[in-house]
């Protein structure tokens, strides 16, 4: 008996059935998620390897790019410590007889007309008498402070017998005044006399000492007694006077009255 043909013929839908299997397998691989499935690979130490610096070349200085050198600061100026520069001390006076009157000369540094000047003998500072007032001028490297003081020492004394201030001169920066009237810094009533003079800071430092002589500039002949007559009346001594030790005691004649003086 023969087989009948149509019997063994596949149907249709299993042909879609298949179909539909192979692209639900392509749609499931291309939309799967990716490395879903993948094993996550060991974790491997990386080791980092630095290179070497390499030897860089030092421009020579003909092609080296000259840096820019720093800013010099100037230092501040310091400051001289105060201090007496020359001529140090040097005094102008009003001379007696010539002003009766003078003008008011404090704090004044600069000599006017007509003053007796003072010069130098050795290292001595040689003041002119007789005056009526006298001005001692301190020159400085600086301007002049307050507080200056001038102790005045004479030969027999270890304390001043004068303390006078000296004052800022109001017509010279670098100087200080002492002014005085008195009687035995001006015309004293000797032939000379020398004094040493200090000039203190106000915290009591010496800035200047030295000695200063007051001198008459002339001197007459000497008296029979062989001592200068007296420097006021410019007489001799007379006979009372005379003591039993003087070359010229009981010497005849010898006037004995004030209008005839031993010559």
């Amino acid at each position: 008996m023969n087989e009948n043909p149509q019997s063994k013929k596949i149907p249709p839908f299993v042909f879609i059935l298949i179909g539909a299997a192979v692209i639900a397998a392509i749609l499931f691989f291309l939309l799967r998620p990716r490395g879903a499935y993948a094993p996550a690979p060991a974790a491997t130490a990386v080791e980092t390897v630095v290179p070497a610096p390499t030897n860089t070349s030092i421009p020579s200085s003909a092609t080296a790019t000259a840096l820019p050198s720093a800013t010099q600061v100037p230092s501040p100026t310091s400051i001289p410590a105060l201090a007496v520069v020359d001529p140090g001390l040097s005094v102008w006076c009003h001379p007696t007889g010539l002003l009766t009157a003078p003008s008011s000369s404090e704090g004044i540094a600069a000599a006017p007309e007509g003053a007796n000047i003072s010069g130098i003998d050795g290292e001595m500072v040689l003041v002119t008498i007789p005056n009526y007032s006298c001005n001692y001028v301190f020159h400085f490297n600086q301007t002049a402070p307050q507080g200056l003081q001038v102790e005045v020492f004479d030969w027999l004394q270890k304390q001043p017998v004068f303390t006078l201030p000296a004052i800022p001169a109001v017509d010279i920066s670098n100087a200080a005044v002492m002014v005085t009237t008195n009687a035995y810094l001006t015309s004293p009533p000797v032939w000379e006399y020398t004094y040493r003079f200090v000039l203190r800071d106000a915290g009591g430092s010496v800035l200047w000492e030295g000695q200063v002589r007051l001198d008459k500039g002339w001197r007459p002949d000497i008296c029979l007694a062989g001592v200068l007559p007296n420097p006021k009346t410019l007489r001799c001594p007379l006979r009372q006077d005379a003591h039993p030790w003087d070359p010229w005691y009981a010497k005849t004649p010898v006037p004995n009255d004030d209008d005839n003086p031993i010559p």
